[in-house]
């Protein structure tokens, strides 16, 4: 061979290769960048925590959750060699999501060639939720791999049990090819079904892709069929040990459940991406992806096309469409379900891909296409070949427009981000002192939030996980139980629909302590209380009455600590009473002001912390009410004013009489005393 041969070899190969390894760059790029900007959520708290025990400890710990244990199993050892930081545990499914890409190249360069594999490695590198998903320390990346690298050992299986020779299909070196390929694709399944459950979904699709290719071809060789059971016969019996706990997971229903318009929110989510607060894609981008996926559906069943090229193509088509399909008939949706979508995303890609495998020979030859799908196409004109091109070109371009799109709004927008317990914690490490407890709403937030408030010396506030779902007397109970021993609370409220739906503990803390203020952080609201011993009654009576004498009565306050220092909550009860039905809800404000009449604290609420809201008065009932302000830690001693009021909705502000005298839209209703002495 002559060195200009050797050169132009070289040249193609770099030709050919060099796109796939900038793609599998971008997508180790996009994946790993500030892998470890955002804190673990709830979920990923979980998992940190169940990958600290041993081995058997896992597997118990996962059969009590509704996951199989093998993603934990592989993360327990990833984590032994890399560590426990969120960089390190997040790293295992960045590498799973590069991974997939890689696979999806390879699935698409056996359905057209090289063309396709570019394509579908891009697709699948900027798809926004390959993107998140890789960057969770949870099993959907490992599920989007193991359903792509089930799709490619599937096809090799199709391409080498069709290679029997022709009279002796008992050959020794073809029934090596099978026993292998039975080998290969028995244990994916097996991977597949320990690290989610929904993997099923793909899987059935991937068998009915393989029943209509068989049931397709001449002639029909019963060994290939054979051979396909076994792979799942041994799938099935290496999955056997976990059956029975996987058969009591399937029992499980979330509370949330959300049938309405399933199909298209999973739809817009698998082309473009979705975030938390259900931005989706438009609709440009959907019809490109339905013309993309007809023609390569249309060439797909040309009589040219080889069978691993075309098996390729339905099982992707069935793959992706099995998940969201399923989940929208059997009416289990739910906006967190969207993760299970990460098993489509491959053989989607793939799909979208293989139409670039039909463009003009000419221009595949010189980028070193070699599949037979493209050896097999018939020359065509040169217009007519540049108009494919291009109109390939461009619906590609538009999904990908709009998936680079949905990634920027994803990096960008903060009310996408994570559950920032790594936040929260910070927030009342620096807040807390002695005295003070920790309540998390739901028992599940143990894991994630110790793994945030125990990583530094001086962590020692109580930390207190509350029963799940919890009767109202077992709520009540638990809750006395704290506020007997503690001043202030911090609470941590989340999953209320799940861990606690009569929310018992909120209406019971409502009831014993002195709310303060809520603050959203993403999904979980950060609540602070006050504690002190509740009044027999008032300190003092009144006959206030708010938007006129027949409407609402203020009969009296009680405050139980008139002098406080810096950081307390002031304990005020206000007594209520209707005159009358209230004709709509309003809200009550509770000031507190200096000599200037500067703002120093407030809260604003419904009575009764929300609970007990005014259009639900029953006339001549007494209502104890308890608010709390919670005081700034640098406040200035002093004298201070308390001042209340309602207003409706809108904003208005009922007006105040006292003494049948108008004292406007706000009551000056006492002082405090704040002292700087210990």
């Amino acid at each position: 061979m002559s060195s200009t041969q050797v050169s132009r070899g070289a040249h193609r190969r770099a030709t050919t290769w060099l796109p796939l390894i900038l793609t599998l760059l971008l997508a180790a790029g996009l994946r790993f960048w500030h892998l470890d900007a955002q804190s673990f959520w709830n979920d990923e708290g979980n998992t940190a925590r169940l990958v600290e025990r041993p081995v058997p400890l896992i597997i118990e710990g996962a059969a009590g959750d509704i996951h199989p244990p093998g993603y934990y199993l592989l993360l327990a050892a990833w984590r032994a060699g890399v560590g426990e930081s969120e960089f390190a545990l997040r790293s295992f499914s960045a590498l799973c999501g590069v991974g997939m890409v890689a696979v999806a190249a390879a699935l698409a360069r056996r359905a057209g060639g090289w063309l396709p594999a570019w394509g579908a490695a891009a697709l699948v590198a900027v798809h926004p939720l390959a993107v998140y998903y890789s960057q969770e320390a949870r099993m959907y990346a490992q599920l989007g791999l193991l359903s792509a690298l089930t799709l490619w050992a599937a096809t090799k299986f199709v391409y080498l049990t069709r290679r029997a020779p022709a009279d002796h299909w008992y050959d020794r070196r073809y029934l090596t090819w099978v026993l292998s390929a039975t080998l290969g694709l028995g244990v994916c399944i097996a991977a597949g079904l320990y690290t989610q459950y929904t993997y099923v979904l793909p899987l059935a699709g991937l068998n009915m892709a393989f029943a209509l290719s068989w049931l397709t071809r001449r002639p029909r060789r019963w060994l290939t069929v054979a051979a396909w059971i076994g792979a799942h016969a041994l799938a099935g019996v290496l999955f056997l040990p976990w059956a029975p706990t996987a058969l009591g997971a399937t029992g499980w229903r979330p509370p949330d459940l959300n049938t309405g318009e399933s199909l298209q929110a999973m739809t817009r989510a698998m082309l473009n991406g979705v975030g938390q607060s259900g931005k989706t894609g438009g609709t440009i981008p959907l019809i490109a992806v339905g013309l993309l996926g007809l023609w390569a559906i249309w060439r797909s069943v040309r009589p040219r096309t080889p069978q691993a090229a075309q098996f390729v193509t339905w099982a992707a088509l069935l793959m992706a469409a099995m998940p969201p399909v399923v989940i929208a008939i059997a009416g289990i949706y739910r906006p967190a379900y969207l993760k299970f979508l990460t098993a489509a995303i491959g053989p989607l890609a793939v799909l979208l891909a293989v139409p670039l495998g039909y463009l003009e020979p000419r221009i595949s030859d010189r980028l070193a296409a070699t599949s037979p799908a493209l050896r097999a196409s018939k020359p065509q004109a040169p217009t007519r070949s540049w108009l494919r091109w291009a109109l390939v070109v461009l619906l590609l371009g538009l999904v990908l427009s709009a998936q680079v799109r949905a990634l920027v709004t994803l990096s960008t927008d903060p009310t996408l981000r994570r559950d920032d317990y790594r936040g929260i914690a910070a927030a009342i490490r620096a807040a807390g002192r002695p005295g003070d407890a920790i309540l998390l709403n739901a028992p599940n937030q143990w894991e994630v939030f110790t793994y945030y408030y125990r990583s530094e010396h001086g962590d020692m506030l109580p930390v207190y996980p509350a029963p799940y779902r919890p009767t109202q007397g077992e709520a009540e109970a638990w809750v006395d139980g704290i506020v007997e021993q503690h001043e202030r609370l911090f609470v941590l409220f989340w999953g209320d629909l799940e861990s606690d739906p009569d929310r018992w503990i909120e209406r019971a803390l409502a009831q014993r302590a002195f709310k303060a203020d809520d603050t959203w952080i993403s999904s979980v609201r950060l609540t602070r209380y006050g504690t002190a011993p509740l009044p027999g009654g008032p300190d003092a009576d009144l006959d206030v009455c708010l938007g006129g004498c027949d409407l609402i009565r203020l009969l009296g306050y009680a405050l139980a600590e008139p002098t406080l220092r810096p950081g307390d909550v002031v304990p005020l009860t206000l007594l209520w009473a209707a005159v009358q039905p209230p004709p709509e809800r309003y809200k009550v404000f509770v000031h507190l002001v200096d000599a200037d009449d500067t703002l120093i604290a407030q809260v604003d609420t419904e009575p009764q912390g929300g609970f007990l809201p005014t259009d639900r008065w029953v006339p001549g009932e007494t209502i104890a009410d308890h608010y709390g302000l919670w005081l700034p830690p640098q406040l200035d001693a002093g004298v201070f004013r308390l001042r209340v009021g309602m207003y409706a909705f809108s904003g208005d502000r009922l007006p105040i009489d006292s003494a049948d005298t108008l004292v406007g839209d706000a009551l000056d209703l006492t002082t405090i005393t704040v002292v700087n002495t210990p």
